[in-house]
């Protein structure tokens, strides 16, 4: 495979991601039903994925309602870590490396935005499902795959740098070691009618501002670079 080329992000990319991760945190401060039976896990736990020397585990101690392994992929339903909410579902699996979850959420405001973050060893392939609920497949400009930089700063990488995006809303990341983030934007910003006034008005007014902010930004650079 030929070495990765990076991509530095844009104030609007930065932007964006900070209002997904933004309205994660929110979210993390609105009531839940707590599921009848579950399965608990320990961040020392792994998954094993013995037809694809592979494996997943979890950074933190957590439960599930459910978890199968289907066509040499791992399905966790109403996934949770023990220090937060209710994380969604999520679908994924690793070849010829181990994949350690240190964060996952499928938002409820946004029911098409989500974010994974994790580290994988072993110089092989995953593939991610966030489990978006969507009418028809996503288009690969409604997702960020990002890594570190080498001075701190993080990498956007353009689809077909390491990952691409599969028709039934699947990433599919290869030859990518160490720290990596994959994100969903909802571009709608469709909030959920039956959710409470200030619930749903305090997730717009957040979400508003980080992209007016953005948009401002990006506008700053574009003119002191046209006088520069």
């Amino acid at each position: 495979m030929a070495p990765l080329t990076e991509s530095q992000g844009t104030p609007v990319q930065i932007g964006l991601t900070t209002a997904i991760i933004v309205a994660l945190v929110f979210s993390c401060f609105c009531p839940y039903s707590q599921a009848q039976a579950r399965q608990s896990f320990t961040a020392s736990d792994k998954f094993n994925i013995p037809q694809l020397n592979g494996s997943i585990s979890f950074a933190f101690n957590g439960s599930f309602s459910s978890a199968k392994l289907e066509n040499d992929t791992w399905a966790f339903n109403d996934l949770r870590f023990n220090i937060s909410r209710p994380l969604g579902n999520l679908k994924v699996s690793a070849e010829n490396s181990n994949m350690t979850i240190y964060s996952y959420q499928a938002n409820n405001f946004f029911s098409r935005s989500a974010f994974l973050r994790c580290h994988v060893d072993g110089l092989g392939s995953q593939t991610v499902n966030l489990g978006l609920n969507v009418s028809k497949p996503t288009s690969s400009v409604e997702w960020s795959v990002t890594i570190p930089g080498p001075t701190g700063n993080t990498v956007f990488l353009a689809e077909n740098e390491g990952w691409k995006l599969l028709p039934d809303d699947t990433v599919f990341v290869t030859g990518i070691t160490g720290n990596l983030s994959i994100v969903h934007y909802n571009f709608g910003v469709n909030i959920d009618g039956n959710l409470p006034f200030y619930q749903a008005h305090l997730i717009a007014i957040v979400t508003s501002i980080v992209l007016a902010s953005t948009v401002a930004v990006a506008a700053i650079i574009r003119v002191k670079v046209r006088k520069d």
